[in-house]
């Protein structure tokens, strides 16, 4: 894949795309720290039957890093600018954690653009007090040790404890991919993070089905949190909507894209079959 580079919602904003241009667009973004590189085990298997576009969200990789907050909405508007200088239509977007938080908002903002979506390790949950005290915290830390401090602390705990011995390689090429980013460009992405509404309603009202993943192991965005809408892990709940499909891979954390890459392929491939067959019965 070739890195291009277009400037887009007063951004300089990098991408690459894999695939073939007649084939159905999906649009795949990163997480927190991470960049088009998260997802280059998963966009060669899905290469042959659609055109994958994977952005380098504002502020990471090689994208311009301005003045922060980098709020979720800003982002999805840089994704809109994007897919329309592209000259893309509808597409199926996947949002891996922050990518999540992302693609939540554009489904918001932008309902027509999409004929599906995904959130993987992801939620549509506002953060919690803890989780503000503790962004508020890693604001801090990488102001007073710097940003590469902070990704030696945070990016091991995106692994299971037991996996980081046989994981190092990755650990370690994912720490450099956020070593690319700026140290004000991780507290803008935080204080956006921070900033972000409650989005249930996106998932509860969606038109098309929408694809959950998360990881039993995963102790950045638990399992409960990912499947908050559905009712699974809340018995208050008594609802289900029968439009959104849930997948937990064991053993695995936060980075099911790295771990089990082939089986999160397969995963995606077959949600993106169920809504070409959907759109077969509607036509």
């Amino acid at each position: 894949m070739e890195k291009q580079r277009i400037h887009v919602n007063g951004i300089d904003l990098v991408y690459e795309e894999c695939g073939s241009s007649n084939g159905n667009v999906i649009v795949l973004l990163h997480g927190f720290c991470g960049s088009s590189l998260y997802w280059q085990k998963i966009c060669p298997i899905l290469s042959d039957e659609y055109r994958v576009i994977i952005p380098d969200l504002r502020g990471h990789g090689g994208t311009t890093a301005p003045e922060g907050p980098y709020t979720m909405e800003t982002m999805a508007e840089d994704i809109k600018a994007l897919l329309d200088a592209l000259g893309t239509r509808k597409v199926v977007m996947f949002g891996h954690s922050l990518g999540g938080y992302v693609t939540a908002a554009f489904a918001e903002k932008y309902p027509d653009k999409l004929s599906g979506f995904a959130l993987i390790h992801s939620t549509v949950l506002s953060d919690t007090a803890e989780a503000i005290e503790k962004r508020t915290a890693d604001i801090a830390y990488i102001r007073e040790k710097g940003i590469s401090k902070y990704l030696y602390s945070i990016i091991p705990e995106l692994f299971p404890g037991e996996k980081l011995g046989e994981m190092r390689d990755e650990v370690n090429e994912l720490i450099g991919v956020g070593q690319q980013m700026e140290a004000e460009a991780a507290i803008a992405t935080l204080e956006g993070m921070m900033m972000r509404p409650d989005r249930s309603h996106v998932l509860a009202e969606a038109k098309f089905p929408v694809l959950l993943v998360a990881g039993a192991k995963d102790a950045v965005i638990k399992p409960d949190d990912t499947f908050s809408v559905s009712g699974r892990g809340h018995p208050e709940t008594t609802y289900k909507y029968p439009h959104i499909m849930e997948t937990t891979f064991e053993d695995v954390a936060h980075m099911s894209l790295v771990e089990v890459s082939d089986q999160l392929a397969r995963v995606i491939s077959t949600y993106l079959q169920t809504l070409l067959e959907r759109e077969k019965t509607r036509t």
